[in-house]
């Protein structure tokens, strides 16, 4: 046989494999289509596409299949907010639903301002550590600051500062409560979302005696009641010896944020970008109180 007939014959042999192989699939294809509810892929174009998972789903396309299936409701995607829910909602012909949007504040002014137990050279993560004798922070509600929220945040809104305190970025911030969720001691509030246009913070969540926290951070609150005295609408006030904010009727005088002795409270989120809060990271301007109010910017 000559070298042309053994190319020709070769050729042949693979068309009719292929051919075959090309029957087999169209016939499969046939066989296990599938319908595809074209509202899916619309849902799925109105999410962010960050799959972050804070909606319960392991990704935005399988949230978006539950809402097309009717099995979600059109605001499951936390992240998306308002804007995501409208749209899904238009897709799906309902009628859209409020969300109450919200972003992740920390509680703590401790990092360098707060004792340390002990010397620990582990791995850098705040869970690992915690497992270790509960930490090396002599606070049982203080920050680690070894990072497991901003490593936890798909949407690059916490970084950490010179204090070795995260720092959330509102403007940045969804909501999605990932950083809670990964934080070990965000189920004591170390973290936690507050509504997005919460005009102060209390950076402090301890509930021991006042005294003993006081030794061990100087930037915890001491229940010491001056901002309680000092906020004129009554919305912040000592609960289980710590200040708690009820957002609900805070105006964002920042009263309490100058009464504090311990500069444990400061103005946040857009509050904070007006007045020039220094986030609980060092003293503030003179006029704090009334430049807050006006919305003027303080001196940094």
């Amino acid at each position: 046989m000559s070298e042309i007939s053994m190319v020709v014959n070769a050729a042949l042999a693979l068309g009719a494999m292929g051919a075959v192989c090309g029957g087999l699939l169209a016939a499969a294809s046939r066989r296990f289509h599938v319908e595809v509810d074209e509202r899916v892929e619309a849902v799925l174009d109105s999410l962010p596409g960050s799959n972050c998972g804070a909606c319960g789903s392991p990704s935005c396309f399988s949230i978006a299949e539950a809402i097309a299936g009717g099995k979600a409701s059109v605001s499951a995607c936390v992240a998306g907010g308002q804007s995501a829910t409208d749209a899904v909602a238009a897709v799906m012909g309902l009628a859209s639903e409020p969300m109450a949007a919200v972003v992740s504040a920390r509680h703590c002014g401790g990092g360098t301002r707060a004792e340390r137990g002990f010397d620990y050279s582990g791995l850098l993560s705040c869970r690992s550590l915690d497992h270790l004798a509960g930490g090396d922070l002599v606070c049982a509600w203080g920050c680690f600051g070894h990072g497991d929220c901003l490593r936890a945040c798909p949407f690059d809104a916490v970084s950490i500062d010179e204090r070795g305190l995260p720092r959330i970025d509102p403007s940045a911030c969804t909501g999605c409560g990932l950083c809670v969720t990964e934080c070990p001691r965000g189920a004591s509030g170390l973290l936690a979302l507050v509504v997005a246009d919460a005009p102060v913070v209390v950076r402090c969540r301890a509930h021991d005696k006042p005294g003993a926290r006081r030794r061990h951070c100087s930037a915890c609150c001491i229940a010491c009641r001056k901002c309680e005295q000092a906020c004129p609408t009554g919305a912040i006030t000592v609960v289980d010896r710590v200040a708690v904010i009820d957002y609900s009727i805070c105006d964002g005088c920042g009263a309490c944020v100058s009464a504090c002795p311990q500069e444990c409270i400061d103005l946040h989120g857009r509050m904070r970008g007006s007045a020039g809060s220094t986030d609980g990271a060092g003293p503030r301007a003179p006029g704090f109180a009334a430049l807050a109010g006006s919305g003027e910017a303080a001196a940094p």
